[in-house]
């Protein structure tokens, strides 16, 4: 276990390189290429390409990661549990506004599929780690197993297809969004004992 989560580590750090030099690249008004990003990252091209294979894809997203804040700013220290994982559920609600036209964007060439079928871009998951992040007080009560469980019920519920599903098809305005996806959270936690 130890193995994948180095793994997961590894790639999550190269993945990041890649769009800090995307963004370093954006901000001197350099072309965003997969082969200028690689090397100011000091990444191979062939990686590069495995992580982004679209350096349209990789430009925006590079500019929405720069967007996102870090959880020490969005989690408030010393409060229960529900309080830490609503604090992350309201700042993503807020971010999905503020960014929705590039999200869509996004999220439609995330769809596109590739030359073997598999989808073209593979997404990260920013939410999660803030997630994980927030149920820290809760660590105690739950095994490795329930927690890790819990983040991922609490992501997948979170999530920008989410926010348009209730926005697109339910037809709901913001203020019932929130309210919505407050009543999902909320269940999701109480299944797990977080009050």
């Amino acid at each position: 276990m130890n193995t994948d989560r180095e793994r997961l580590g590894q790639k999550l750090r190269t993945r990041r390189d890649l769009l800090a030099a995307a963004r370093a690249l954006i901000d001197k008004g350099a072309e965003v290429n997969l082969a200028t990003v690689a090397d100011e990252a000091g990444i191979s091209r062939a990686t590069a390409y495995r992580y982004f294979s679209d350096p349209a894809v990789l430009a925006l997203e590079a500019v929405l990661d720069g967007m996102a804040a870090i959880p020490a700013n969005v989690i408030p220290e010393s409060t229960s549990a529900r309080e830490r994982v609503h604090a992350v559920r309201r700042y993503w609600l807020s971010f999905y506004r503020l960014s929705e036209n590039r999200l869509r964007i996004l999220a439609a060439r995330a769809m596109e599929p590739g030359p073997d079928g598999a989808p073209r871009h593979v997404r990260v998951a920013r939410r999660l780690p803030m997630f994980v992040e927030a149920l820290a007080p809760a660590c105690t009560g739950l095994d490795e197993k329930d927690l890790e469980e819990l983040s991922l019920a609490l992501t997948v519920t979170s999530s920008f297809e989410s926010y348009v599903t209730m926005k697109d098809i339910l037809r709901l305005d913001e203020e019932h969004i929130e309210r919505l996806s407050e009543t999902i959270l909320d269940a999701v936690l109480q299944k797990y004992g977080i009050a």
